[in-house]
C-alpha cells in the first residue's frame, strides 16, 4: 500500500493537519533524531504538499538491521500519533521513511537518510 492510498483510506473527518501541529512535529523531528549517537539532522521543512507535510534529510553512520529498528522505534514511540503507518524504501542515494500518522488530523512526510561512512580513530 501507498502513501496516497492510506490518505485515501482515512476517515472523511481526518483533515490535513496544519499551523501548530506541522511545526511540534518539525521540532520533534529535529530533537529525536539528534538525540541519537551516529544521527546528524540536516534539514526539516514545511512544504505545500499534502502527501509530503514535513520534509527532512540526515546523515547517518548506522547500518542495518539497527538502523531501521531505531528509526521505527523513535517514530512509534517519541513522533507517532495513536494512528501511524510508515514504510522503508532504499535508493540510491540513501533510505527514504515515509510516514502518516493521524487522529482528528494528519501529518505526512518523508525523511531521507543519507548513509555516511563512519570515521575510525
Amino acid at each position: 500500500m501507498t502513501l496516497k492510498e492510506k490518505i485515501a483510506e482515512l476517515p472523511s473527518n481526518v483533515k490535513p493537519g496544519s499551523g501548530s501541529d506541522l511545526r511540534e512535529m518539525q521540532e520533534d523531528i529535529y530533537y529525536y533524531f539528534t538525540e541519537l549517537d551516529q544521527f546528524e539532522v540536516l534539514k526539516v521543512i514545511q512544504t505545500d504538499e499534502t502527501d509530503c507535510m514535513i520534509s527532512a534529510a540526515c546523515l547517518t553512520t548506522m547500518q542495518d538491521p539497527i538502523f531501521k529498528i531505531m528509526v521505527a522505534h523513535t517514530w512509534q514511540r517519541h513522533l507517532a500519533f495513536d494512528e501511524h503507518w510508515s514504510e522503508f524504501e532504499t535508493l540510491d542515494e540513501g533510505v527514504i521513511f515515509s510516514f502518516l500518522t493521524w487522529d482528528d488530523e494528519y501529518i505526512t512526510g518523508e525523511i531521507l537518510f543519507e548513509r555516511a561512512k563512519q570515521e575510525v580513530q
